[in-house]
């Protein structure tokens, strides 16, 4: 599956590009500094009547692990699941934030 990945000032986005998945079909980790992000899709049983004469898609399945640095505050990553396509919200930790401000000379 296809994935976007963007920084902005305050954290950092993944996208996965994932339709006709449910969000319960996938399951979102994060093991030390690993963010492990997949799913399975299984088919289910055919209860239609008929004979198929092709059929090429049985079980979608999806694993991708992403490590994180030291800037990701892994306690506060959010997902949201929205037209097929699942966004995570990756935090970035506030030492990691950049600011920028003018400093007055007293």
């Amino acid at each position: 599956m296809p994935v976007n990945i963007k920084e902005q000032d305050a954290n950092f986005n993944i996208e996965v590009i994932a339709p006709g998945v449910a969000k319960e079909d996938f399951s979102i980790q994060v093991n030390d500094k690993v963010l492990s992000i997949s799913f399975e899709q299984k088919e289910e049983e055919d209860k239609e009547e008929g004979k198929w004469l092709r059929k090429e898609y049985k079980v979608r399945s999806f694993k991708r692990n992403f490590t994180l640095g030291e800037k990701v505050d892994a306690e506060k990553i959010s997902a949201n699941h929205n037209n097929g396509i699942l966004t995570l919200t990756l935090p970035k930790k506030e030492a990691a934030i950049a600011t920028n401000r003018t400093i007055d000379i007293l």
